[in-house]
């Protein structure tokens, strides 16, 4: 079996670290008699706003393009709701805990600036990781190639050693076209399968 080039293992956060059920958002959509997406559309507005700026202040945003569709409390409970729903995939994280020794594994997320506190204070895990590259911390987001030249600079590695993970597609491409070996994440199952071909 050929030798793996790979010493440094990237994850995204979303939907591979961190999982949540399938958001029913027409259920919120109906209780404020929206138009169906409506509420959906507010939550990506904002999000995409406050991943790219740790000084975001989200209610005056929120306030100024929103408030007369949904006042700040109601936003906020929503909210509450989508998190509640967010748990640690077990799986994968048992498998990080045994590579620790043989590779760097970092953490590179489009998030705000509050995901370190959550991955310390709820899950827990933060000290599984070399390093986070937040987007709302850099101001530069995937796929953004820059970013991931951000990363490689920061880590000091030619991307021929580094194996990215995510679970958009877009994502992967990006970092495929500088030289990242690449997983486009579908699932645990097909994680561990990719995996074990590239003999990591």
């Amino acid at each position: 079996m050929i030798k793996s080039e790979i010493k440094n293992l990237i994850f995204d956060i979303g939907g591979v670290i961190i999982l949540k059920k399938r958001i029913d958002f027409l259920k919120f959509d109906n209780s404020f008699s929206f138009k169906t997406g409506t509420t959906k559309k507010i939550i990506d507005i904002c999000f995409k706003e406050k991943m790219l700026d740790k000084d975001f202040d989200e209610k005056s945003f929120f306030s100024s393009r929103f408030s007369n569709l949904l006042n700040w409390e109601d936003y906020q409970k929503i909210l509450k709701e989508i998190y509640k729903t967010e748990t640690v995939n077990e799986n994968i994280l048992t498998w990080i805990k045994k590579k620790k020794k043989r590779y760097k594994i970092f953490l590179l997320t489009n998030n705000t600036k509050n995901i370190r506190d959550l991955l310390k204070n709820r899950f827990k895990i933060d000290h599984l990781f070399s390093f986070i590259f937040n987007s709302a911390e850099i101001g530069l987001a995937k796929p953004d190639r820059k970013f991931f030249e951000y990363v490689l600079n920061e880590i000091d590695s030619p991307a021929k050693n580094c194996l990215f993970v995510d679970d958009n597609l877009k994502n992967t491409e990006a970092a495929k076209n500088i030289g990242f070996s690449t997983i486009l994440f579908n699932g645990n199952a097909n994680f561990f399968e990719n995996i074990e071909k590239m003999n990591i």
